[in-house]
């Protein structure tokens, strides 16, 4: 098995180049590599290129609820909507983005149990994990006043809930606000 290339290895050969070799090096990443052209457009297009990007991830976490395939209601994976966080994550420039996804994938979810009942215990805990993330990622960067609203409501919009959803969902959300 070939030895994995190192930061370091890669930084020493970037320093070998000339300007013009650099600018093609990027170049040419940026039209292989579909997640390279996202962050560029992420760090140097304005409000509403990043808005678009983070609408497309949306638009993936919405079909993971509701599949335009299907008629009928599907469970979502957990590990399709982290891979799609994960990978948004990488592209992502500004922690509010990132923030807004999570809280969008907890709200698909809180939406989906009230469009077709009780799910199941690994969905709710899915979708619990999910929240505390968010709420790890606004105490981190001091965005409470952002999200104040928008995570008060995802608790109030799963008070007719089962297993036990409304109450971690509450508890996690007055760790972070507690003032709530």
């Amino acid at each position: 098995m070939a030895k994995k290339l190192t930061k370091k290895q890669l930084e020493n050969h970037l320093q070998h180049l000339d300007k013009k070799e650099l600018i093609a090096e990027v170049s040419k990443l940026f039209s292989r590599i579909e997640q390279v052209r996202e962050y560029y457009q992420m760090e140097f297009g304005g409000k509403a290129d990043r808005e678009a990007v983070l609408a497309d991830y949306k638009k993936q976490i919405r079909s993971q609820f509701y599949s335009s395939r299907s008629a009928y209601p599907q469970n979502p994976k957990a590990s399709e909507l982290r891979k799609i966080i994960n990978a948004f994550k990488k592209v992502a420039v500004v922690s509010y983005d990132v923030v807004d996804l999570i809280l969008y994938r907890v709200e698909c979810a809180v939406e989906f149990t009230n469009d077709f009942g009780d799910i199941d215990d690994s969905f709710y805990t899915s979708a619990e994990n999910a929240y505390r993330d968010a709420l790890q990622l606004i105490e981190k960067e001091k965005l409470h006043s952002y999200f104040y609203d928008r995570c008060r409501q995802i608790v109030d919009d799963t008070w007719n809930i089962g297993w036990g959803f409304n109450d971690v969902l509450s508890g996690i959300f007055y760790e972070y606000f507690p003032d709530g």
